[in-house]
């Protein structure tokens, strides 16, 4: 019977946060585990070319400290109706961090494009996602997409 309760678990969570705040949620998971990794960083991460060149740029800590905020603001801005400023900081954090990683690989090391591309992608998603509107239905159920309660059919409205 775990299944039902986490099911109920997940609705109650939905209605709290919706969509775009789940989202953020994510988000606050992934930047405040990179500021750990950053601040705290292993001795085969600290062996990495990547973070090599990033610690030559500014100290890790810095990096950590900016990843932090970024995912603390994330973390608040799930649960208020205004997320803007949590979109808009998480989106220009990946766009940074890429270009940091463009300076990385034109330095010579030699995987960065890959950190490039990945989070360009993610940087993207964020962007796209800043642009959906939290949609929900009269009974103050989150529309659940096409063909379910609140949907009006029409793509756009």
């Amino acid at each position: 019977m775990p299944v039902p309760r986490l099911r109920g678990l997940w609705r109650c969570a939905r209605r709290r946060v919706g969509r775009r705040g789940a989202f953020l949620l994510a988000m606050a998971v992934l930047d405040t585990g990179q500021a750990a990794r950053l601040t705290w960083p292993s001795g085969t991460t600290l062996a990495s070319p990547t973070i090599q060149f990033l610690a030559g740029v500014a100290p890790l800590p810095l990096w950590g400290a900016l990843w932090c905020l970024v995912g603390v603001l994330c973390l608040a801005q799930a649960f208020q109706l205004r997320d803007r400023a949590a979109y808009s900081a998480a989106a220009a954090l990946k766009v940074a961090w890429a270009a940091v990683h463009v300076g990385a690989w034109a330095a010579g090391v030699a995987q960065a494009w890959w950190s490039v591309i990945i989070w360009l992608v993610i940087a993207g998603v964020v962007h796209l996602i800043a642009t959906w509107p939290e949609t929900d239905t009269p009974g103050g159920e989150f529309d659940d997409g096409p063909g379910t309660a609140g949907d009006s059919g029409a793509m756009g409205t």
